[in-house]
Order: structure tokens, then C-alpha cells, then sequence
């Protein structure tokens, strides 16, 4: 009887350790991650947990590792996952910046993001939301990383150009990125015709008004909150012989306002003109919204933050989600 309970206690506890083995995800060369903690790290926090290292930290291969499994929901392919970000040198383990008191960044787990860091794709895709992961990258290679694209930019809202600086003298990783998934979801698209007039029927999307001269009043429904996918409103169909593609040329003018406070960010009627763009060189809720519009047609985009400049509004973006008024004066 002793030596079949001693052999299931073994058994439970090797089964125990195949499972935690398998629920502490890595990518690439996660080794040089190996000495790294975090002390009590709270979900959702305004600053960055307690973070130490062994240092100096050497990684000559980008690498990353979940130090601490999440509870929430397993992230797959394709959604869009956000998270926050804190900064520490490799040499010494000190702290080049967070953003733990800003909107959370977000990243989409596509085809693209693989292809360009496979590290963070496969640490990120089967891993649940509430991870904290530590990430590395050569300094040659930190510059084009989805989650660091210059420098400590990301980590400190400024590009310190630290990484890029020192690329040519060495190939080793000069930071240590911590990183908090905070949500993961499925990305936005563009609805239905029949869903875009039920929620108009509902007042639940942005009304407009047009002056004699034709510059318009966008006003935003009270204690509604904006859809989470894309909203195209035809006012008037484009009578013209050219249906916009992703890839074509429109110009038009336009008005934008935030959800958030209906106020105006830009609009080409105060600068007195149309403006032209390429539908490929716009954001995701313009290329999806006008294609297939013709010259003549006015419509209300009703864009989620996912499909705008994200949440955060960097680099003096506006943030959230956005509505724009767009007459379209020419396709090319």
C-alpha cells in the first residue's frame, strides 16, 4: 500500500511539472531571460512592478519568456492584443521608462507581426491575458521590433536612441522589455449595412448637418458608447464612373471629431480645400470605409480606436475612437 501511494505521489508530482512546464511559454532564446523576477506585479497598475536581473544581462538572440502566467482568456492568432510596457539596461538593470500611466498600446497577432518578430508572436499566441513577459533583442535587430521600434520609445514615450546609437558596436541586446497583457480581442471589421441602420434606427451613431456652404456639423448621441467595429453611414451614393479600390487615389474634403468629446481635431473645409490621399497610406477605418465609394458620395465613418491611432493618441494623435465626415470630390 506505502510503495503504490509513493508511487502516485510521484506520479501527481511529475504531472504537476509536466504542466507548469508546459503553461510557461518561451520564444526564440529565452535563456539570457532566465534571472529575471517580478515582485508582485498587480493588474492594471499606474506604475511598473518591481523588476531585477542579473546583470550584465548578455543576449546575442532575441528571446522572450512568460515570467508570470495570466488567468485570463488564451490569446490567439489574429486578435489584437494590448499591453503595457516597462524599459531596464541590460547593464545594469536600471529603468529606462514605462508606459504603466498611459492607454495601453496594442499589437496585432497577424501574418505580418510573425514574419517581422516571431519572438513576440509565439510568446504572445496561446499565452492568457494578465501575462507579464520578458522580452530581449539584439540592438541591430530593436529597431525594427513591433514592440520597440526606436530605441526606448516605447518604453518611455520618447525615442532615446540608445539602441540604435550603439547597433554598430555591438550586436548584444542593450534593453529588457517587460511587458503586461492587459486584454486581447478580436480586431475590428466593418459592418453590415443592416447592423449600421439598426443602430442608426437606435440613435446610437453620430448625426450630421451641412451648412449653405456645405461644411459640416458632426454631433455625437449622448450616453452611447461608439461600436466596436467599423460604421459606414452613405448619406449620398457616389454617382461617378471610378469605384474606389484599397489602392486608389481620393480626394475629398473632410471633417473628424473624437467620440469621446465630439470636438474637431481636423477638417479640410477650415484650411479651404479637398484633400488628396492614397487609400493604401490612411488609416484601416478610411481604406475600409471608402472603398468601393464613387466620386459624389458623402458618408459618415464611424472608426474604433483599433482601426484609427489606438488609444493612446501619440505623437499628438487623436485617441479612441473617431467619426469623419468625407465628401468625395474625385478616385483615381
Amino acid at each position: 500500500m506505502r510503495k503504490v501511494l509513493a508511487s502516485a505521489v510521484v506520479i501527481g508530482m511529475l504531472s504537476l511539472t509536466a504542466c507548469a512546464a508546459q503553461e510557461t511559454k518561451t520564444a526564440g532564446n529565452p535563456t539570457p531571460l532566465n534571472s529575471v523576477e517580478i515582485t508582485s506585479p498587480s493588474a492594471n497598475a499606474t506604475t511598473p512592478p518591481a523588476v531585477k536581473f542579473d546583470t550584465p544581462l548578455k543576449a546575442t538572440e532575441a528571446g522572450a519568456k512568460v515570467i508570470k502566467n495570466g488567468e485570463g482568456a488564451e490569446i490567439k492568432a489574429g486578435q489584437l492584443v494590448s499591453y503595457k510596457l516597462a524599459g531596464y539596461k541590460t547593464e545594469d538593470g536600471s529603468e529606462i521608462g514605462n508606459t504603466f500611466n498611459q492607454a495601453a498600446n496594442q499589437i496585432e497577432l497577424s501574418e505580418e507581426l510573425k514574419a517581422a518578430d516571431p519572438e513576440i508572436y509565439n510568446v504572445l499566441v496561446g499565452s492568457k491575458v494578465g501575462s507579464w513577459i520578458a522580452y530581449t533583442r539584439p540592438t541591430e535587430a530593436a529597431a525594427e521590433s513591433s514592440v520597440a521600434p526606436s530605441g526606448s520609445a516605447d518604453a518611455s514615450g520618447s525615442a532615446s536612441g540608445s539602441a540604435s546609437a550603439s547597433a554598430s558596436a555591438s550586436p548584444e541586446a542593450t534593453q529588457v522589455l517587460i511587458m503586461e497583457v492587459t486584454a486581447a480581442q478580436d480586431p475590428a471589421k466593418k459592418m453590415s449595412d443592416e447592423d449600421v441602420k439598426k443602430l442608426s434606427d437606435e440613435g446610437a451613431l453620430p448625426t450630421v448637418k451641412t451648412d449653405s456652404k456645405g461644411k459640416p456639423t458632426i454631433t455625437i448621441p449622448e450616453g452611447k458608447e461608439a461600436p466596436k467595429d467599423l460604421a459606414v453611414q452613405v448619406i449620398t451614393e457616389g454617382t461617378g464612373d471610378v469605384v474606389a479600390t484599397e489602392t486608389s487615389t481620393v480626394t475629398a474634403n473632410y471633417t473628424g471629431v473624437q467620440w469621446s468629446n465630439g470636438e474637431v481635431f481636423d477638417s479640410s473645409y477650415d484650411r479651404g480645400e479637398p484633400t488628396s490621399f492614397g487609400l493604401d497610406q490612411v488609416i484601416p477605418g478610411w481604406t475600409q470605409g471608402l472603398t468601393g465609394m464613387k466620386k459624389g458620395a458623402k458618408v459618415m465613418l464611424t472608426i474604433p480606436s483599433s482601426m484609427a491611432y489606438g488609444d493612446s493618441g501619440a505623437n499628438g494623435r487623436p485617441a479612441g475612437p473617431l467619426v469623419f465626415y468625407v465628401d468625395i470630390t474625385d478616385v483615381k
